[in-house]
């Protein structure tokens, strides 16, 4: 599998690794991740500024993996 890269801040990063030890934030860039594909797939036209990450009241498990 290729890994893609992106740069972000330090800001951003000192952030990241200030979360509590419970918040699995690579589960959560892969669901955001997914969805973003799966928009870029309907429409290729679309641009970062056309992206907005909003948090849902509901619980997603399409992320949950078998035990």
């Amino acid at each position: 599998m290729a890994k893609y890269t992106a740069s972000i801040d330090e800001g951003t990063r000192q952030r990241i690794l200030a979360l509590p030890k419970g918040i699995h934030f690579s589960a959560f860039m892969r669901k955001a991740i997914t969805v973003f594909v799966e928009e870029l797939e309907k429409d290729p036209a679309l641009r970062p500024e056309n992206f907005v990450i909003t948090r849902t009241a509901g619980k997603d498990v399409s992320d949950k993996r078998g035990r």
